[in-house]
């Protein structure tokens, strides 16, 4: 008897699919163990390491908008349309407080020609620094008293440094110097220290 030679769908029928060994398989178990193992103690330090980055942001943008309040006031200090009574700049500090951490200036903000003392148009505006926070306050003529209020949530920042001091430029121009420095309230090794010099063209 002559057997016949298998043809092509023969041998298709005979073919034996091969899969993962149990090897294998236990090998890719534990690779994949072992990434997700270090993708868990990863995750938590990315996430501290993106709140502690806005943290910082957040106290930066802060700290540079308060101090571009505090040099627009320093930079109009003594202009006067007309003729102005009083003492344009004071600088000291409140009761407790280091010296120069306290800035009191007057400007004719309504050009009326004088520098109100108190009211709506007062031209006097100072700011101090006060038990770790910074406080304002509008128609003040000293750096002690009542009155003057918080100008950031002392929850958040705290102020670690606020000092302004009077130079001369190389023209002989009044230059004031401020320095801010602060913390966030909740991590002390999150902090950030700005200073500037502005011109203070109006004063003598």
């Amino acid at each position: 008897m002559q057997r016949r030679a298998p043809d092509k769908g023969d041998r298709a029928m005979l073919t034996v699919e091969r899969g993962f060994t149990l090897p294998e398989v236990m090998l890719a178990l534990v690779f994949g163990s072992v990434i997700a193992l270090g993708a868990a103690k990863t995750y938590p330090l990315l996430r501290q390491q993106n709140v502690a980055v806005g943290q910082h942001f957040r106290l930066e943008s802060t700290l540079r908008q308060l101090a571009f309040g505090i040099e627009k006031d320093l930079r109009r200090a003594g202009f006067c349309a007309g003729q102005c009574a009083g003492r344009p700049l004071l600088i000291g500090q409140a009761s407790g407080e280091a010296a120069g951490s306290c800035v009191i200036v007057a400007y004719d903000i309504t050009r009326s020609g004088q520098w109100p003392t108190s009211g709506g148009d007062a031209g006097y505006f100072g700011y101090r620094l006060r038990n770790g926070g910074l406080e304002g306050q509008r128609g003040v003529s000293q750096c002690d008293g009542g009155g003057w209020e918080r100008l950031l949530d002392h929850d958040e920042v705290r102020i670690e440094r606020f000092h302004v001091a009077i130079e001369r430029g190389d023209h002989g121009a009044a230059l004031a110097r401020l320095t801010l420095t602060g913390r966030s309230a909740s991590d002390t090794r999150i902090r950030r220290s700005l200073s500037g010099s502005v011109e203070m063209a109006a004063l003598p």
